[in-house]
């Protein structure tokens, strides 16, 4: 029987970075993958490719928002989501490429099949068939199945009218209309990209509050941004049910709960998605999975059994490829004592690519008051910016918190362009425990948004100021 010390079960981002960490501290390493190629959803089937189809929507919206005089553009009106994502080949095929030079690098085995524990140190890899071909014990194991878009059984999925958001980039030709269940991460990105392009979308949110985690000010101008799309936001909103329409073309109904009856060309369900414990023998070593299919762990990434860790969608929130990545360096740090940087996920940078992008680290005004801190906030506007009126983004905005007393960076906050890129800027700025005068002295490129942490922190050492002279009475 082949011994390794670290066994990894799934090879998405979580599952590859920990094998890697392991690798370079010396260890055998051991990655049983059930599909045919590495990567999981982050290469092959979400995040490259929805980003890929991202890109191309804002190439299509901006020749229609900043038509240039003189300059014509034609789109044909038939047109498949397979046309818009000519690039998405070559970029996932070079992300494969990158991900084996690294396994193959470092020595890590990897072996094709379904896992499956057989005890506790212990795990057998089987055929499409379920039959074992061979097993392998581990000192350690990590598992990183990842998760699968939740599909409930009176969901009629069929990959021409209904869609889950793994299937909805197999669309046979870009619908007029589109009816959203759902508004995660995912929801929003979908229904903002088909917005974008030309798609009457409606958004169905199944709480009272868009993205309830994200800042509330930076909510409400998402909100917004989504309604200047043309996305029409349902909120406390839950479907009673789908059905396909006959005709020729077919359509899709969709009753909601409070009584409306919606009646468009496709419908794309996106509400949660599960845990992939099913099938891989957990019960066997004691481990039992939440209604959802996720596990549960500590700090360190570590199960109820501690030389088992868990990382990635697998346990759930934030469920982010850059977290997931984070996770798995994390894990393999603890489990083999091996130095290094350790952050907690509330302190990783976050992003929705969304049109626009929201992008955020730190905390938030909400958890602030909530946690009885005292505060200053400075906002940096799109609009005074001149690389943002350059761009004709004048609609985003980044908001810096920081303490009132110290004037110490606590959390940012964008939305607009490039906010998945700029929010870095403020994890450096966050990492170092800089202050508000310290980011307002910072030399920056002009134009350039970055600029905008200048103002924002100006604002904020501005408002410090008044706030002391408010609660400093003058004598006599």
């Amino acid at each position: 029987m082949r011994h390794y010390d670290v066994i990894v079960i799934g090879c998405g981002p979580g599952g590859e970075r920990a094998a890697i960490q392991a690798a370079r501290a010396g260890k055998r390493v051991a990655v049983i993958e059930r599909q045919h190629v590495v990567g999981g959803t982050r290469v092959n089937w979400g995040t490259i490719p929805s980003k890929t189809l991202r890109e191309s929507a804002l190439f299509v919206h901006s020749l229609v928002r900043d038509k240039l005089e003189g300059i014509r553009c034609e789109i044909p009106s038939e047109i498949t989501v397979h046309d818009f994502m000519h690039r998405e080949r070559v970029v996932v095929q070079r992300e494969l490429e990158l991900i084996n030079e690294s396994l193959d690098r470092y020595q890590i085995q990897v072996f094709v099949g379904q896992a499956r524990f057989v005890d506790a140190h212990t795990v057998a890899v089987c055929g499409p068939d379920g039959g074992v071909l061979f097993s392998m014990t581990g000192d350690f194991i990590v598992v990183a199945t990842g998760s699968s878009p939740n599909r409930p059984d009176d969901v009629p999925f069929d990959g021409e009218l209904v869609f889950d958001s793994n299937s909805i980039l197999s669309l046979p030709a870009i619908p007029k209309s589109l009816v959203v269940l759902g508004a995660g991460v995912i929801g929003v990105e979908f229904a903002s990209i088909f917005a974008a392009l030309g798609v009457a979308v409606t958004l169905a949110d199944t709480r009272e509050h868009l993205l309830p985690y994200l800042d509330r000010e930076i909510a409400g101008l998402l909100e917004k941004a989504l309604g200047r799309l043309g996305i029409e936001l349902l909120h406390d909103e839950r479907y009673v049910s789908i059905e396909r329409l006959p005709g020729e073309p077919a359509r899709v109904r969709c009753t909601l709960a409070k009584g409306r009856a919606l009646e468009t060309d496709a419908l794309l369900y996106c509400v949660g998605r599960d845990g992939n414990t099913r099938g891989i023998g957990l019960e066997l070593v004691g481990l039992e999975p939440n209604s959802y299919g996720l596990l549960t762990v500590n700090e360190n990434y570590q199960t109820a059994l501690p030389h088992i860790y868990a990382v990635g969608d697998v346990i759930g929130y934030p469920a982010l490829a850059s977290t997931s990545m984070e996770q798995g360096r994390q894990a393999m740090r603890h489990a083999f004592d091996i130095p290094g940087v350790s952050s907690k996920a509330e302190t990783l940078p976050f992003a929705i690519y969304a049109i626009p992008e929201v992008s955020y680290i730190g905390e938030t005004e909400e958890a602030l008051v909530g946690k009885g801190v005292e505060y200053v906030a400075g906002r940096g506007n799109y609009d005074m910016n001149p690389r943002g009126q350059i761009m004709g983004d004048t609609d985003g905005m980044l908001k810096l918190l920081f303490e009132a007393a110290s004037l110490q960076l606590l959390g940012a906050h964008m939305i607009g362009h490039a906010a998945s890129e700029l929010i870095h800027i403020g994890q450096a700025f966050l990492r170092s425990g800089a202050t508000a005068p310290q980011i307002a002295e910072t030399f920056y490129n002009y134009p350039t948004l970055a600029d905008l942490y200048r103002h924002a922190a100006i604002k904020a050492t501005l408002a410090a100021q008044k706030r002391r002279t408010v609660r400093t009475p003058p004598r006599g």
